[in-house]
């Protein structure tokens, strides 16, 4: 089996738990509000790949520090973003980040919107 997770519970009000997936992806569910306080929690999360998915499906409010945070990771990473609700979503189009992150209706098409490490042969029937 591939999926290995981790949580993190901050006090603060946002809780993430990793899994890592094949293919060198690691996927970060995020529960509770993104602002000032937690972005620090957030930006910790995505330092810790290379290929990540932030599933922000739970997360009832993202801050314009928490959209900063996502765009400066996808700058350095490669990043599919989850949206979910309606608070998160509407951040992202008030400052234009869904017009630069790779957005994805559910973590499975995230997951299948990233491409194959290179080096690494695709999954049996799947192509490159």
């Amino acid at each position: 089996m591939y999926d290995c997770f981790r949580t993190i519970y901050e006090p603060s009000g946002l809780t993430v738990t990793t899994i890592d997936r094949p293919g060198g992806i690691r996927v970060l569910t995020l529960v509770g509000d993104i602002d000032a306080a937690t972005v620090g929690t957030l930006d910790e999360a995505l330092a810790t790949g290379g290929r990540l998915v932030a599933d922000l499906t739970r997360v009832a409010f993202l801050s314009c520090a928490g959209v900063r945070s996502l765009l400066e990771a996808h700058n350095r990473t490669e990043l599919a973003v989850v949206p979910g609700g309606h608070a998160v979503t509407r951040s992202l189009e008030a400052t234009g980040a869904d017009l630069v992150l790779k957005i994805h209706p559910r973590v499975g098409a995230a997951l299948a919107g990233l491409a194959p490490e290179p080096g690494l042969a695709p999954e049996p029937g799947r192509e490159a």
